[in-house]
């Protein structure tokens, strides 16, 4: 198993370095890493154009926290809205993520 450990290591190395390049900041990335929970994953996007009703309906009700965005603070609530769903239809069965 350690070299199944390893190899996801490396690629997740090289999908942060790739990602990177393009705009999103490193620091962050190992920031959140570092605070993510056994169980817990994190989500980095980079869209340069979107639908926001689109991607706000497609997003309705499947949990998560924003940490940081460039949205304007009604998008931004939107999208927290959007994600609180889940919480609200899915019965608690322990300590929130």
């Amino acid at each position: 198993m350690p070299l199944a450990g390893a190899a996801i290591g490396a690629a997740s190395g090289a999908l942060g370095a790739a990602l990177t390049d393009v705009g999103i900041n490193d620091q962050f990335m190992k920031d959140v890493a570092q605070a993510l929970q056994s169980d817990n994953a994190a989500l980095f996007l980079l869209i340069r154009k979107m639908t926001t009703d689109k991607v706000l309906a497609d997003l309705q009700g499947v949990g998560g926290t924003v940490l940081r965005t460039s949205f304007d603070h009604t998008q931004e609530e939107a999208l927290r809205q959007a994600l609180a769903g889940a919480a609200a239809t899915t019965p608690a069965t322990g300590p929130a993520a």
